[in-house]
């Protein structure tokens, strides 16, 4: 079943590409490297415990060529888990998110096939399984209406597992909000809401079966330009959150992050999708 999903996303993606570049290409079409994106996050885990204190994420992403509406793109971002088994500041725990795809813009709205691979590591620990799976599935994602009441954005996407090891992932459903509560001139209170569902076969791997993810945000955005800093509160029910064990956990978060992307917090990466994605 994964192998014709791949076959037929694939197929029915390089149609609709070769749609929109059908008609000729003038000089103002085509633009090499249109964007670069750089994002870093890092939180503290209340109540803390010896193997989870601390939260960190650090990438980057870039548009490599645009042709008319069309962007082909890669992204790389890795989370690291800190504790203080060890040591005070104990990184036990790496994971690697590595994404292409090509968006697509249908006016202030981009629709983005994609594939995305996850690895997860345990660090200065003994591994003795690989996990690691391969995602195929397409994103929507952009600004509400103007008739909305608030500035906000959103992201939704489904994908397909394509191979798995160590996880029974099989489909993986997304949905992301982000709304701006006042534009000041300094920057804005906001709110921010990640749900993940993901269907599981038990058989295969640490999950008992399908759950969901959430993570619920509040905070202040300060941007300049391009430029954004999110200081933030945040609730998180997060499954899976061993790499070689089952386990689930409800906590607080408390931290920062900043982001550089075109167009501020409209642009084609933030504030949806990595980091800090449940």
């Amino acid at each position: 079943m994964a192998s014709g999903f791949a076959a037929s996303s694939v197929a029915t993606t390089a149609a609709v590409i070769f749609m929109l570049l059908a008609s000729p290409v003038g000089a103002g079409d085509v633009e090499l490297l249109p964007e670069v994106t750089v994002q870093l996050a890092g939180a503290a885990y209340v109540p803390a415990e010896d193997a989870f204190a601390w939260d960190t994420w650090i990438g980057g992403g870039a548009g490599l060529l645009r042709v008319k509406t069309v962007t082909g793109y890669i992204t790389a971002d890795v989370e690291t888990i800190l504790g203080s088994e060890r040591r005070v500041f104990d990184a036990n725990q790496a994971n690697y998110h590595l994404e292409g795809g090509v968006r697509i813009r249908f006016g202030r709205q981009l629709v983005i096939p994609f594939f995305h691979h996850v690895s997860r590591h345990v660090i200065d620990r003994p591994k003795e399984e690989l996990v690691d799976w391969n995602l195929l599935g397409v994103r929507a994602t952009g600004p509400l209406p103007n008739s909305f009441p608030l500035a906000a954005r959103y992201a939704a996407s489904v994908a397909r597992t394509v191979h798995t090891r160590g996880v029974g992932y099989q489909w993986e459903l997304v949905g992301v909000l982000d709304a701006e509560l006042v534009q000041l001139s300094w920057g804005a209170p906001y709110l921010r809401a990640d749900a993940r569902f993901v269907t599981v076969d038990p058989a295969a791997g640490l999950a008992p079966g399908d759950f969901v993810d959430f993570v619920g945000q509040g905070g202040v955005r300060f941007h300049r330009g391009g430029r954004n800093l999110d200081l933030f509160a945040a609730y998180e029910h997060r499954n899976d959150i061993f790499v070689l064990l089952p386990g689930v956990r409800d906590r607080a978060l408390f931290g920062l992050r900043i982001g550089f992307a075109p167009g501020g917090s409209g642009g084609p990466t933030s504030p949806i999708g990595w980091p800090d994605r449940p």
